[in-house]
């Protein structure tokens, strides 16, 4: 067993320092970890049975602001490969936790909301190349189960956009994480709000006076910063309110996708 993990380690970091092909001679998986579920749920399809991969931060919570926790370090201390997303600056003190021996550190680089259907499939074509270059002798598998994952994502999202046409234009104030992403399938959006803490009496006034003047009709709350944060805004204005997600659910993009829509016109109608 130590002589089948000295191979990967030594691959891996091989990659890491001069951008090696990776070989593998045992036929072993590489163990990755990643911060959150939308690194996790691709790298999961794309890697198929070459990765073993384990997610920091459950779904329901918001990546940006973790607590590292012992469970946290003792995974990572095991992993060959740690992914993470550039906001994720906490990342940073794991390293200096789990350290670096044996282990690669990566930052993917893809900007935007993962959750917009063509910034996922770029930050599956991402992944996929990453995987390539460290594990060369399996490329074509990872290049066939990205295209596959992308043709399947695209074609949800076509599907998508169809499903919340009746919504087009309807004016809506949001949590600002998932401003772009409502923009993207054709809502309207008129003002913004961060955390619960960040939406004081002042704030709430203004984006309820906002509200009013301009007919909106959704208040939309991101699930991974709090459900219910635009609860007595919408109240206010009279408006219905939805809870989506920013992050995969269930281990699926896709029905994370088709359940945001599904929310978002529900409650546009």
């Amino acid at each position: 067993m130590k002589k089948t993990i000295s191979f990967l380690v030594l691959a891996l970091f091989a990659a890491q320092l001069h951008a090696a092909p990776y070989s593998d001679p045992n036929k072993t998986k590489m163990i990755i970890t990643v911060t959150n579920t939308n690194i996790g749920e691709i790298v999961r399809e794309i890697g198929g049975d070459k990765v073993n991969v384990a997610i920091m931060v459950q779904p329901v919570a918001c990546p940006g602001m973790s607590e590292i926790s012992p469970d946290m370090i003792t995974r990572v201390e095991k992993s060959n490969l740690i992914l993470s997303n550039k906001w994720e600056k906490w990342i940073r003190r794991v390293r200096l936790e789990a350290g670096d021996i044996g282990k690669v550190y990566k930052t993917l680089q893809t900007d935007g909301n993962w959750m917009i259907p063509t910034v996922h499939i770029r930050a599956a074509e991402e992944i996929m190349s990453m995987l390539s270059g460290l594990d060369a002798e399996n490329a074509a598998y990872y290049e066939k189960r990205y295209n596959d994952y992308a043709y399947g994502a695209d074609y949800a999202a076509q599907r998508a956009l169809k499903d919340i046409a009746p919504a087009s234009g309807v004016k809506v104030i949001c949590n600002d994480k998932i401003r772009d992403f409502l923009e993207a399938f054709g809502f309207e959006v008129v003002g913004t709000y961060g955390s619960e803490q960040d939406l004081t009496a002042k704030r709430l006034a203004y984006l309820v006076s906002e509200g009013k003047k301009k007919k909106v009709k959704l208040v939309v709350d991101n699930l991974q910063m709090g459900a219910g944060t635009g609860n007595e805004l919408a109240a206010n204005i009279g408006a219905k309110q939805a809870v989506i997600s920013n992050f995969i659910l269930g281990k699926s993009y896709v029905n994370t996708l088709k359940d945001n829509v599904s929310r978002l016109l529900k409650a546009a109608q």
